[in-house]
């Protein structure tokens, strides 16, 4: 059993997560004979949970076996319904031209006083920061694929005959190389809500993982006090909306307010409370 831990953890295996019944297995006694426990588990690699984040195992119903059948499904994400929302990215600030960008954009006259401007200044900046981020950064996954590809033909290069340029490109592709990686566990680790960091070259790994685990906590069904059931992201949506406003209007009815004048000193006059009750 101990070499068998040791080749899971060498392997960096990890258990995916199951559902349906909480035990695999019953010796199919009866009364107090009987016993249950979770003998089967469903191993995988990183690379495979990365590509399927969404994968989940099933125990289903025993008939003939003492085990329970299990059923591994690969799902698409059924949450990125939707237009995407806005998330301000970390490793934008280590860029050096973030600052001026946003100032140019902030600077710019705008229409309206007030809360007005306010709110009309930061959706400019929105939609400017997306497209920014668009042509700087790009796809992060992309550019390190083809700094990496570069990388390895300049060092083939080197192998073969050394060449002055040729090391001076190896050297700045590389410097180059390791930003882009810094950005991308940056933007992982913003992702996972992770506030600390990791060092080695198996950060992206680690943050894959620590996002699937998170995907796997999502509300997949929800049931209200009244029996109705919502199995799907988007009847989740509706009936949490249908539920809080039909709540939130029930709450804003009118009602009788108690009388608290006579623990209100008068220290202003009648006409300066008349002003101060207004709606502005």
């Amino acid at each position: 059993m101990d070499e068998f831990n040791r080749w899971i953890h060498q392997g960096r295996l990890i258990e995916m997560n199951s559902q349906g019944r909480k035990f695999s297995w019953c010796n199919g006694q009866h009364e107090l004979s009987r016993a249950w426990a979770k003998l089967n588990r469903v191993l995988l690699d990183a690379k495979l949970l990365i590509a399927f984040l969404n994968a989940r195992c099933l125990y289903l119903s025993r008939s003939t076996s003492d085990n329970s059948p299990m059923f591994i499904e690969f799902l698409k994400d059924l949450f990125t319904y939707g237009p995407s929302p806005f998330r301000f990215q970390q490793m934008w600030i280590e860029h050096p031209d973030f600052m001026s960008f946003v100032q140019m954009v902030w600077y710019e006259p705008m229409v309206g006083t007030g809360l007005m401007k306010l709110a009309s200044k930061l959706k400019k900046l929105k939609v400017a920061l997306r497209e920014w981020n668009k042509r700087v950064f790009g796809q992060t996954n992309t550019q390190i694929a083809i700094l990496e590809e570069k990388v390895e033909g300049l060092e083939h290069s080197l192998h073969s005959n050394w060449d002055n340029e040729v090391e001076r490109a190896l050297v700045r592709y590389s410097t180059e190389l390791s930003t882009w990686r810094r950005r991308e566990d940056i933007r992982l680790a913003q992702m996972a809500k992770i506030k600390w960091r990791m060092e080695g070259d198996r950060n992206s790994k680690y943050f894959h993982i620590w996002l699937s685990n998170k995907r796997h906590r999502k509300i997949h069904k929800l049931r209200s006090t009244d029996g109705l059931e919502f199995n799907s992201p988007e009847e989740i949506h509706l009936g949490a909306v249908e539920y809080f406003s039909e709540f939130l209007q029930r709450s804003n009815q009118q009602r009788e307010l108690p009388d608290l004048k006579n623990l209100i000193s008068p220290v202003i006059e009648e006409e300066d409370c008349v002003w101060l009750s207004c709606i502005p």
